[in-house]
């Protein structure tokens, strides 16, 4: 496809790091989001109006909070008819399945592209994409896609992206909440968390927690993980909800969310990896 337009809607930390990837390509790009600041502080994004960018752009890759924010936009603006959009939230699969349907009357492609990586893959152009979407029906944007990650997995069906995103997140975010608890429980027992980590990550105990957010984010005490605390709660919530209808236990999705609920929301708008240094003296009783 010769110079397509490609616009991405949220330039957060990781809608930025994806826009920055973009920036050189053979394509037209734009960029929105309803923080003046950061076009402001952002010269170089080829800013347009949200109503403007719909209009115009062949792609759109949608990196805000979640889809519920993409539904509210799209009911409100003309759409580009054989446009496409990708997804790139943590979301209910319910939600995205009701937005396929919604667009398909509009002749609009929606999938589902849910990330990992975080702030760093954005920036990096080594993002995992978990697609809902069979992976010809991608082929004309495949080198966007490639631009912006290292790994990408088709599940086929709309919706199965963000199913694999939250069964994903629901896994590091119980790692990370364990690894927490066993940091101090270890500290109390007289061992040095840096040997605690070091121990781990040569031993059957490590993770990508263990190997990564410990000596990066938190062993050096920059408490810099590029996330808030708020998103692991929003996570934990959906994967609840979800798991509340499964026929199979599902305990330690709940306890793990009752945990997490037991921080005080006054840190909702924390680094996550702060969760550390608050574990012991922030959890309600």
């Amino acid at each position: 496809m010769n110079n397509p337009i490609i616009s991405v809607v949220g330039l957060g930390k990781m809608g930025l790091g994806i826009y920055k990837r973009l920036c050189h390509e053979n394509i037209i790009l734009y960029g929105y989001d309803n923080n003046s600041k950061i076009i402001k502080n952002n010269t170089y994004i080829n800013f347009l109006e949200i109503e403007k960018l719909l209009e115009l752009s062949d792609l759109v890759l949608f990196v805000v909070p979640s889809n519920d924010e993409i539904f509210d936009i799209i009911k409100k603006y003309k759409l580009k008819k054989n446009s496409v959009f990708l997804d790139l939230t943590t979301s209910m699969p319910d939600q995205t399945i009701k937005i396929k349907k919604y667009l398909s009357k509009k002749n609009v492609e929606y999938f589902d592209a849910a990330m990992s990586g975080g702030a760093n893959g954005a920036n990096n152009g080594t993002l995992t994409l978990m697609v809902g979407a069979k992976e010809t029906q991608l082929n004309k944007y495949k080198s966007v896609l490639d631009k912006i990650s290292q790994n990408i997995f088709f599940y086929g069906k709309v919706g199965s992206g963000h199913s694999m995103k939250l069964l994903h997140n629901s896994v590091c975010h119980g790692i990370f909440l364990m690894m927490c608890e066993i940091g101090h429980l270890g500290e109390e027992m007289g061992i040095n968390l840096n040997d605690l980590i070091e121990t781990f990550n040569v031993s059957n105990a490590r993770s990508f927690i263990s190997e990564h957010r410990f000596p990066n984010h938190i062993l050096n005490n920059k408490f810099d993980g590029n996330s808030y605390l708020k998103n692991l709660k929003k996570d934990l919530d959906m994967i609840e909800l979800i798991s509340n209808k499964s026929k199979n236990s599902n305990n330690y999705i709940q306890l793990t969310n009752k945990l997490l609920k037991n921080f005080n929301k006054n840190y909702d708008n924390n680094d996550f990896t702060e969760l550390y240094k608050l574990w012991q003296n922030n959890l309600k009783n």
